[in-house]
């Protein structure tokens, strides 16, 4: 085999590993709506996140720590699960509910957190 035709290959293999391994980029937040950042590190902080009714928001994760349960996010009442990378952050966007709370949790539910609308 000549070396160009196995540079191509080694090439195609590396952008191939890139691509799969990269974070992918977020998408733009929903006009309109309110960032709020969340560190995940052996609790939600801030675990409680005021709202209006109806409200907009994009929630960005980011998990700080390998210790305890912070690798999986969960909004039971929405059917959403996403995975926390350790130290990149992962957006959610979600709407306040009308009033009450929108919890959220960890994979085992042992942190916990919520929406609330005041």
């Amino acid at each position: 085999m000549s070396p160009r035709p196995r540079s191509l290959a080694l090439s195609f293999f590396l952008a191939l590993t890139t691509a799969c391994t990269a974070a992918p980029e977020p998408a733009a937040a929903p006009p309109g709506s309110r960032t709020v950042s969340v560190i995940v590190g052996t609790s939600y902080t801030p675990s409680e996140i005021t709202a209006a009714p109806g409200e907009a928001l994009r929630l960005v994760f980011t998990r700080t720590t390998d210790e305890g349960c912070g690798q999986q996010l969960v909004f039971p009442g929405l059917d959403i699960q996403r995975d926390l990378p350790l130290d990149q952050p992962v957006a959610v966007d979600v709407t306040a509910p009308a009033s009450g709370r929108l919890a959220f949790t960890c994979g085992m539910a042992m942190y916990q957190g919520a929406v609330v609308v005041r």
